[in-house]
């Protein structure tokens, strides 16, 4: 019987996890059972932040965050009815410093009728892992307003194989001339990725995974028709707007820009000579449609220029992103920030993306909770665009184990293991 209950715990242990999504406004938790076919999510909290808590999308103050986040673990577990709760936890990272890309190399085999062996896929993510950190902290070193800044990779994933330009899911055992191998990491500060390892460890959870936020929203929400037609993904949050670029049947890159939800407040606080409080009040009942006439145009106004600013910051994430090449149509909002009316309007006049190599005129829409498969929401409060960041993180913890049994993706793994990145 002792065994049996030993057993039966460790099963629930890796049964249930939460989904932790630490925001410059907000932190949100999720308590999610893994299921058969997905999974279920049996709690819900969120907690506002402490205004020193988050700078740039990146934790300024620990202890602040430990406690927002505690308090929403707790409201979570306490829904979820779990005892014990869960001990496992995936983390979003995100902010300015955040540095997400695609990395490719071609290895010009010299016995194409040969069977391609593990040593050919190792030696190749090898040479791609090493070019990727180099290009890494060159990226961050051009951010020389930050001081000295060590790149830590936070993310990796095999997006693609070839064979003589033929798509593979499995090389080893393949004939062929040329391999081709396509991997999307995702790189932050050092300092950055502690702050969060700390509040994990705090928090008491252990932590399975950390995931670039934009990178976990694109592949959640990305149906077999934007998989294949590709998509730009825009999280408007609290303290930053984060960028995911998907095409050619994979995420290409990410960007984060230090403009979000807080800069609308601002400017309405400043305008209208209020405290913080009240605008961020006024900014909600504004996106609600809850203004009376009387304050309505004004607030409108202001709004409106400050969308204009935030989408000048998105047309250089994208022209950045698209090194050129032809950008897809269709764009896919969430986030608190999304809500607001005149962001939505000011993106669907069009006017913005003259000069972008779009393939056709953008498509604007708002993503909601319906478009994460593989979870089930018990609860009945995920209802909101701005809810699809912690909906994604769990989509991605989801994935892990399918991911862990891809053949070419533990290659991956014993090499990051001897590079120690």
């Amino acid at each position: 019987m002792g065994r049996f209950k030993l057993v039966k715990r460790r099963d629930d242990y890796y049964r249930h996890f939460t989904a932790l999504d630490i925001g410059t406004d907000m932190v949100k938790a999720l308590v999610v059972r893994r299921d058969k076919k997905g999974g279920s999510v049996l709690g819900v909290g969120r907690e506002p932040q402490e205004p020193i808590a988050m700078s740039g999308g990146a934790i300024a103050d620990i202890e602040s965050v430990i406690r927002s986040a505690n308090r929403a673990l707790e409201a979570a577990e306490d829904m979820a009815g779990l005892n014990p709760p869960p001990g496992q936890a995936v983390v979003g990272v995100a902010g300015e410093l955040v540095k997400g890309f695609n990395s490719s190399a071609a290895y010009p085999r010299t016995r194409p009728e040969s069977k391609i062996r593990e040593g050919e896929i190792r030696n190749l993510l090898n040479l791609l892992q090493k070019r990727a950190l180099r290009e890494a902290q060159h990226l961050l070193e051009l951010e020389r307003a930050y001081g000295e800044l060590d790149a830590r990779l936070v993310h990796s994933a095999i997006t693609g194989v070839r064979i003589d330009g033929y798509p593979v899911a499995n090389p080893l055992g393949f004939q062929g001339h040329n391999l081709d191998i396509t991997v999307f990491n995702t790189f932050a500060p050092l300092t950055h990725i502690s702050a969060i390892e700390n509040v994990v460890v705090e928090l008491d959870l252990e932590l399975v995974a950390a995931v670039a936020q934009p990178y976990a929203i694109a592949r959640a929400a990305a149906i077999d028709e934007v998989h294949d037609a590709g998509g730009i993904f825009v999280d408007i949050g609290g303290g930053t707007t984060d960028v995911a670029l998907m095409r050619d049947g994979g995420i290409e890159g990410t960007r984060m820009f230090n403009l979000g939800g807080r800069s609308f407040t601002r400017r309405l606080a400043t305008a209208l000579n209020i405290t913080p409080e009240q605008a961020e009040a006024k900014k909600l009942r504004h996106s609600e449609g809850l203004l009376g006439p009387g304050e309505e145009p004004q607030v409108a106004d202001l709004m409106t220029a400050d969308a204009e600013v935030l989408i000048r910051g998105l047309v250089l994430c994208l022209d950045e992103l698209s090194r050129g090449e032809r950008l897809p149509a269709g764009i896919y909002l969430c986030g608190g920030g999304s809500l607001l009316p005149e962001v939505l309007s000011e993106l669907r006049r069009g006017a913005w993306a003259e000069g972008l190599p779009f393939v056709r005129q953008p498509e604007v829409r708002r993503l909601s909770p319906t478009d994460i498969g593989g979870l089930t929401d018990t609860t009945g409060l995920l209802t909101s665009p701005r809810d699809i960041g912690p909906m994604a993180l769990a989509n991605h913890a989801l994935r892990l184990e399918a991911d862990e049994k891809d053949v070419v993706n533990a290659v991956m793994r014993r090499v990051l293991k001897s590079l120690k990145v």
